[in-house]
């Protein structure tokens, strides 16, 4: 995944990707063909510009597949794939709107995220602002009076002066550490080596639970749909190694598919794989006693999605009030750092 490429696949429909997959998936249920309701939807949204309008309108009349529009409309790859998938097991109803769905979820738990973070973020930029003038005005000041009363700061006041002016740095070297993480991290997603790349990002803190889980949301879920729609396990394995979207995707089915040539069952081969959740395999095995394997992993995989969505929403949560906690001790720091030396001051004068 290259950030840059998602990026230049930004979707073309803006905020009205959802909306599209879900009206699309209306106009099917009641007997519009695909290429009456794309037709028909296409020329709806305004944010769309005539060229690429009609762009799509010729993929449409020259018999392009869903997927192949979607992916020209900018999609991102996750939603592709599903589609794709979804032509060939016959759940396009579903898939459409689970697919909006899960749209719908990313846009909202973003805003929630952006939105819980915005406040914060004003406050530390105050605060950095307060604390560049404290150090280029009001401290050399108190310098240049301790020193014509022939004095010095002492005790708290000391500490206290010392530590602003080794915040800035302290803060300089912050950013230089996440701007580090961050070059990292771009560095792994656009790794060649997937097994390798898998492995490291499965094992990253915070960032494995969030790879490891949509990783297993895409996986179970797709399966699942193909099981349902009578498909044996070897023909999906096969399906999922040959497509050309997903690299994970079809390193997960490769090694399963190795594991399963040396005798294990689906439950076991899962239960060998790092990049699914352990709890997948458990669920699998109950599914093979009572013969809803794909009932189960379509279970599982929104089971995961909530999930993700819980513990994205539970960090939200937890970091505003402890930026604001950390802002508030800082800034009574500052506050006793212009109070205390006043004080001493005027002490040392008494």
């Amino acid at each position: 995944m290259n950030i840059f490429h998602m990026w230049r696949n930004s979707n073309r429909l803006g905020k009205y990707d959802a909306h599209f997959l879900m009206k699309v998936a209306d106009l099917l249920e009641v007997g519009f063909t695909l290429k009456q309701a794309l037709v028909f939807l296409i020329e709806q949204y305004d944010v769309l510009k005539p060229q690429q309008q009609d762009e799509y309108l010729d993929m449409v009349n020259s018999g392009g597949s869903l997927s192949s529009i979607l992916k020209a409309m900018g999609y991102r790859d996750a939603i592709v794939i599903q589609v794709s998938f979804a032509e060939i097991h016959g759940e396009v109803l579903a898939n459409l709107r689970d697919s909006s769905a899960y749209l719908k979820n990313v846009r909202q738990t973003t805003a929630k995220l952006v939105k819980s973070l915005q406040y914060p973020m004003l406050l530390v930029a105050i605060f950095l602002t307060i604390l560049i003038t404290l150090n280029f005005t009001v401290i050399p000041q108190f310098k240049s009076l301790y020193s014509a009363m022939g004095t010095s700061s002492e005790g708290i006041v000391k500490m206290l002066i010392m530590a602003l002016e080794a915040l800035p740095l302290a803060i300089l070297i912050f950013v230089f550490a996440v701007i580090l993480a961050g070059s990292i991290i771009l560095y792994l997603l656009n790794m060649k080596d997937i097994e390798r790349k898998s492995k490291v990002l499965a094992r990253l803190p915070s960032i494995g639970f969030f790879f490891i889980g949509y990783q297993t949301y895409r996986f179970s879920r797709e399966f699942g749909y193909f099981l349902n729609n009578g498909l044996e396990v070897k023909e999906i394995l096969d399906l999922f190694i040959h497509q050309e979207i997903n690299p994970y995707l079809r390193h997960i089915s490769r090694r399963i598919e190795t594991k399963l040539l040396a005798g294990d069952s689906l439950s076991q081969a899962l239960a060998h794989i790092e990049l699914l959740d352990p709890k997948l395999s458990i669920f699998v095995n109950h599914g093979e006693q009572n013969s809803s394997v794909g009932n189960e992993l379509i279970m599982f995989s929104e089971y995961t999605l909530e999930r993700l969505i819980m513990r994205i929403e539970n960090v939200t949560r937890k970091v505003q009030p402890v930026i604001f906690v950390i802002l508030g001790v800082l800034i009574i720091c500052l506050y006793l750092i212009i109070v205390l030396p006043i004080f001493q001051m005027m002490s040392s004068i008494n």
